[in-house]
């Protein structure tokens, strides 16, 4: 059960520029609402089959030469991000599982993509896409390419009409409260309501697809089209 506001924020972390922008956005909240902040890198090494025992231990020392240094890293760029106070972890494991199951000790997943339009602009592909799926808790999409500081995207979110839900309405208001700001009245239907309401810095929306998949949500053509953050939010009934 995720507790908002939340005490414990997860950012996933691929080194690119969006993972940093997601740092950044992760430490003005953290810094606001007192909550933890834990980072995490989930990478695989994969043993070829046909590795003896002597090329399987060698390849071990070098496994943990190279996590020694991922960990050393990974506080470095959070740092360099903005990020004061922060665990951080380097995950031996494909990256959706990795976070779905850091996801579950969390309350709120902050993530970022590329700047690149289609499903090529996900960090790794899908994955950014399943974890808003699949997630137990909300998941925050940030894109690069912003120099709009942390905090002020929260100050003024905007209902997505097809996720309206007490919830929603419930998060995006005191995410605005907490950063001195409100949400946005009116909720949006299409892109002609955002390019009405110029001072809308969020996106909320419910993380449920009507089909099983995000590929059904109404949200997925804002997600390819739209350069604010978007904000996924379980609900418990799929609307």
């Amino acid at each position: 059960m995720w507790n908002f506001p939340p005490t414990r924020i997860l950012v996933p972390v691929d080194f690119s520029d969006g993972s940093g922008r997601a740092v950044g956005v992760a430490a003005a909240l953290a810094s606001r609402t007192g909550a933890g902040l834990h980072l995490i890198h989930a990478e695989v090494l994969e043993v070829p089959a046909y590795f003896t025992r002597e090329q399987i231990e060698a390849l071990e020392r070098e496994r943990a030469v190279a996590r020694a240094r991922a960990d050393g890293f990974l506080g470095e760029f959070a740092r360099a991000h903005g990020a004061d106070s922060f665990t951080a972890d380097v995950i031996e494991g494909l990256p959706t599982p990795t976070i779905l199951e850091a996801a579950a000790n969390a309350d709120l997943v902050i993530m970022g993509t590329h700047g690149r339009r289609g499903p090529a602009r996900w960090w790794l592909g899908s994955v950014a896409e399943r974890v808003i799926h699949q997630s137990p808790v909300p998941v925050l999409v940030v894109r690069t390419g912003s120099d709009v500081p942390g905090a002020d995207i929260f100050r003024h979110p905007m209902l997505l009409s097809s996720g309206a839900d007490a919830r929603l309405a419930e998060v995006a208001g005191g995410l605005a409260q907490i950063f001195g700001g409100e949400p946005i009245a009116t909720t949006a239907v299409c892109a002609a309501d955002l390019a009405s309401e110029r001072h809308a810095t969020l996106i909320v929306a419910s993380s449920a697809g009507r089909h099983g998949t995000l590929l059904s949500h109404p949200a997925e053509q804002w997600l390819r089209s739209c350069t604010l953050p978007m904000l996924f939010v379980p609900v418990a009934e799929a609307l």
